[in-house]
Order: structure tokens, then C-alpha cells, then sequence
């Protein structure tokens, strides 16, 4: 009796594997959408950014800052997030690294406003003590020792 259960049980589970794609092909069809007679989306604006020497050269338009350009060799007046300003206008709220400010909500995530050296009059826009600059933007990351410990708390947890 049990020979014949398992041989019913792997008879099953043949059938099984063999109906399985079909039962599958159905389903992926499910949620989909008539793609045909519908409008493409519309294009997404670009913006022009204006050159700039000073910061000053950015002050007409709100919330830009007169950075390097990431994509070309001259400094422009871009959003904190490195974008140009689509009709003067700025959808990141943020000032870019190394930007003037004058207070920490100024700034974007890992950043804050301070002196950038001792000899700097001005406060700027930094990356916080445990974050890196990479990419214009501020990067936190997780000390070595941190994740060790992280790593073998986890173990411990899971063993006992």
C-alpha cells in the first residue's frame, strides 16, 4: 500500500510539473493592459541651465545654486539635486554640496551646513561626519566594525 502511494504521489507531481507551464502562460496575460489607441505619455520637460560665475548670477532663480556642472566644464545655476530649473523653477527643495547656506534644513540628506575648513568665512553645504561625497551627493555608509558585529549579533540571534 505505501508503494502504491508513492508511486500515485510521484505520478502527481509528474503531472503536476507537466501542467504547470500551461496553467502559468495563463496567468501572465492577467493585469494587462490594450496598449493599442492610447496616447504616448507626454514628453518630460527639459530644462536650460544659465552659466554662472558667482553665486549671485543665481539669485533670479529660487532654490539654484551655482555649481559645476556634473555633464559639462562650466558652472551653472542647478537645482540641489544637479538638474537644471524646468521654467525657473526647482522641484528639489535642497541646496547642492558646497552650496552657501545658512542653516542644516537647507541642505539635503547627509548634508550639513558648516564651515567647510577654518579659513572659510562662509558656511556651506557638507557631508555629515559618517557620510562620503560620491556623485555630488552625499553617501552614508556602515563602518567595517559596525557590520561585523551587525553580522555576528544576527548569527547569535539565529543560532540561539
Amino acid at each position: 500500500m505505501k508503494k502504491y502511494l508513492m508511486y500515485i504521489n510521484l505520478l502527481s507531481f509528474i503531472i503536476f510539473l507537466i501542467l504547470l507551464p500551461i496553467n502559468s502562460s495563463a496567468l501572465t496575460t492577467f493585469g494587462k493592459t490594450n496598449t493599442q489607441n492610447q496616447n504616448p505619455p507626454p514628453p518630460t520637460p527639459v530644462g536650460k541651465a544659465r552659466e554662472c560665475k558667482a553665486e549671485s548670477d543665481c539669485s533670479a532663480i529660487q532654490n539654484t545654486t551655482c555649481v559645476q556642472d556634473p555633464i559639462g566644464d562650466k558652472k551653472r545655476c542647478l537645482c540641489g539635486d544637479l538638474s537644471a530649473p524646468v521654467n525657473g523653477f526647482c522641484s528639489y527643495q535642497f541646496k547642492a554640496l558646497h552650496a552657501i547656506c545658512n542653516d542644516d534644513n537647507e541642505c539635503g540628506d547627509g548634508a550639513e551646513c558648516t564651515r567647510e575648513n577654518a579659513t572659510s568665512p562662509a558656511k556651506k553645504c557638507v557631508c555629515k561626519e559618517d557620510y562620503y561625497e560620491e556623485d555630488f551627493k552625499c553617501n552614508g555608509s556602515i563602518s567595517l566594525e559596525n557590520s561585523l558585529l551587525l553580522l555576528i549579533f544576527s548569527l547569535l540571534t539565529v543560532k540561539y
